[in-house]
C-alpha cells in the first residue's frame, strides 16, 4: 500500500507560522527554506518540510528530533537508518505531494503551463511526441504535462534524477508504462539493473487527481494500491510528534 499525502497552500504562512515552522522543523529542513530569498519560496520550503515531518510520524511514529535524512546522489531523500522506509516529495503551484510506503517509489507533481514544443520536439522519444502534437491545442498542456510527471517520477524512483537523460526511456501515458531504450548509458544501465528495473516487469506510473490545471504521478516497480489523504497546515503543524 502506498499513501499519497496532498497538502494545498494557497498563500505565504504568516509571521506566528513562520516562526512556529522553524521551531519544530529538522536544522536540513531549516536552512533549505531559508535560503530561497522570497518570502513565497521560503513558505513554500517551510511547508514542505512539515509534511514531511508529519508523514514520518503519521506512518512510522518518527519523531521530528528522531528523523535523520541522507540525499542519493541526484538529491533523493532517504531515511538513515530506517531502509525499509520510503517516501518521495514533489511541490508546484499550491500544492505539496508525499508518497510513502514499502516499496521504492517517485513522485512528481505538475502545473498544466509548462509545454514547450522544441523541448519536445528535442528530447522526447517520437511516439511521445506524436502523441503530444496530434492532440488538441487545448489538450496539448495537459497532455505534456502527464509525460513530463511520468518521466520526472521515474527519474525519482530510480534515483538517478536528470543524469539519466530524458531520450533514453519511453513512456506511455496509456498504459502507464516506462520502457528502457538501447541508448541509455552503460553506467545508469548498471544502476537501473541494481534495482530491479530492468526486464519483463517494467516499472509503472499511476495517476492521483488533485484539481483542474495540475497533473501528479507516482512511479513504482509495479503496480500497488493506493489511498490518498488530504492534509492541512494545521494538521503538519499541530500533530504531536
Amino acid at each position: 500500500m502506498i499513501r499519497i499525502y496532498s497538502l494545498k497552500l494557497e498563500r505565504e504562512l504568516n509571521e506566528r507560522e513562520r516562526q512556529q515552522a522553524l521551531d519544530i522543523l529538522t536544522p536540513e529542513r531549516k536552512a533549505k527554506a531559508l535560503r530561497f530569498r522570497r518570502l513565497e519560496d521560503q513558505s513554500k520550503g517551510m511547508a514542505t518540510g512539515l509534511l514531511e515531518e508529519y508523514v514520518l510520524w503519521k506512518e512510522y511514529g518518527i519523531s521530528a528530533d528522531k528523523i535523520r535524512i541522507g540525499q542519493g546522489t541526484q538529491g533523493k531523500p532517504f531515511l538513515i537508518g530506517q531502509e525499509n522506509v520510503h517516501y518521495n516529495l514533489s511541490h508546484a503551484g499550491n500544492w505539496i505531494v508525499c508518497g510513502v510506503g514499502d516499496v521504492s517509489l517517485g513522485i512528481d507533481v505538475e502545473q498544466e503551463k509548462k509545454y514547450s514544443e522544441r523541448l519536445v520536439r528535442r528530447f522526447f522519444h517520437e511516439e511521445e511526441v506524436a502523441d503530444i502534437l496530434s492532440s488538441s491545442e487545448e489538450e496539448r498542456s495537459k497532455v505534456f504535462a502527464m509525460y513530463w510527471t511520468m518521466k520526472e517520477s521515474f527519474m525519482k524512483l530510480c534515483g538517478l534524477g536528470f543524469s539519466l537523460p530524458l531520450s533514453s526511456f519511453q513512456t506511455n501515458r496509456k498504459t502507464g508504462e516506462i520502457t528502457i531504450l538501447p541508448l541509455v548509458s552503460k553506467e545508469n544501465k548498471q544502476v537501473l539493473l541494481e534495482q530491479g528495473l530492468l526486464g519483463n516487469q517494467k516499472p509503472v506510473c499511476q495517476w492521483i487527481p488533485l484539481e483542474t490545471g495540475y497533473q501528479c504521478c507516482i512511479c513504482t516497480k509495479k503496480l500497488q494500491p493506493i489511498e490518498v489523504c488530504k492534509v492541512s497546515l494545521e494538521d503538519c503543524m499541530n500533530h504531536p510528534g
